[in-house]
């Protein structure tokens, strides 16, 4: 057996092992930020969802104020604390608070 081409074999896997150690160490960055990016888009679909949600329930209120006067009327006495006149409104409030 020739002992050159031994070394020689050996130089070239010994040279492909580090070139595959430098592709490999060139993307692992890229490959970190392509997770990152993955799970921000994730984040981002999951907060599109969200506001598509809160814009239907919005529309339904809006539809509901502009057609329906007893969701008018419980939003009026709710939110606005409106009540019809000879009406006694009664409050409550924690015992927490001093």
């Amino acid at each position: 057996m020739n002992w050159w081409k031994v070394i020689q074999r050996f130089c070239l896997l010994i040279s492909l092992v580090l070139l595959a150690g430098i592709v490999v160490r060139l993307f692992m960055p890229l490959m970190e930020r392509q997770r990152e990016l993955r799970a921000r888009r994730e984040e981002l679909r999951n907060d599109i969802q969200k506001a598509a949600e809160e814009l239907r329930m919005l529309k339904l209120k809006q539809e509901k104020l502009q057609e329906d006067p007893r969701f008018i009327e419980k939003i009026a006495r709710e939110d606005l604390g409106y009540a019809k006149p000879g009406e006694t409104v009664f409050r409550f409030v924690d015992g927490d608070r001093p």
